[in-house]
């Protein structure tokens, strides 16, 4: 989680980024730790001024996210990839 906040904030900078696309199609489980870890870069990335969008993320990891009580208000979500990157190029036209 450290080095995503680092390389995170270093590359979006670098780039000059809009937007970030945090994919988590891959990540097994979803615990309080790791997703208090993801807000905080989420956090940190929108004080620099990038919006960040999450995607893949599966019904197992919705329903132990909700379990834990995680609150996702402010960050936009979807299911695959392909949904995110519809809704990044739409909002940058």
């Amino acid at each position: 989680a450290q080095i995503l906040m680092e390389n995170a904030l270093k590359q979006g900078n670098t780039y000059k980024l809009s937007w970030l696309i945090i994919d988590l199609s891959a990540v097994p489980i979803i615990d309080t730790m790791v997703a208090d870890q993801l807000f905080k870069v989420v956090a940190a990335l929108k004080l620099i001024g990038i919006d960040v969008v999450l995607s893949g993320i599966r019904s197992e990891i919705a329903l132990t996210m909700v379990q834990l009580g995680v609150k996702l208000n402010d960050i936009v979500t979807f299911n695959s990839l392909y949904g995110a990157l519809n809704y990044t190029s739409s909002r940058m036209q």
